[in-house]
């Protein structure tokens, strides 16, 4: 009897422990293949002074879609947006500012680059707005019933 309960408890150890990796599998696949898709609060550097905005990204192959917004700029859509070998590069049309043409790369999770616009170029860097997870619920705790 003993024993039935000792491998009853190893196999249900060893399932939890399958279900927690598998489960959680298709979200590093996805983050690790896709780092730019997501909401980013934006900072362009401009003459020793810091503005804010947003990008809205979507990565679609190797093409980038999306929108921006700053109180400066007001709505802007993106357009010619690549991603590849790690560069990004795209150009943000706007209704009532000039057009900002932006370059960066991926460095650590936060995108960091140059944008020109109005006859100069300055810095610019991101970082991805955290998805919180409804109710705390974590892969391993829901496949170990917890």
């Amino acid at each position: 009897m003993r024993l039935k309960i000792a491998v009853s408890l190893i196999v249900c150890v060893l399932l939890g422990g399958v279900f927690s990796i598998v489960s959680t599998a298709p979200l590093h696949e996805k983050t690790d293949a896709d780092p730019i898709s997501g909401d980013w609060d934006v900072s362009f550097y401009v003459k020793g002074n810091t503005y804010p905005a947003t990008f809205k990204l979507k990565l679609d192959g190797n093409k980038v879609n999306g929108t921006a917004n700053s109180e400066h700029t007001g709505p802007g859509k993106l357009r010619d947006g690549a991603w590849a070998e790690n560069k990004l590069s795209f150009t943000i049309d706007f209704e009532k500012h000039e057009s900002i043409a932006i370059t960066g790369h991926l460095e650590a999770d936060n995108l960091v680059g140059e944008f020109t616009t109005e006859g100069f170029t300055a810095k610019w860097d991101a970082k991805k707005k955290v998805v919180a997870k409804p109710g705390g619920v974590t892969p391993a705790s829901s496949a170990l019933g917890h």
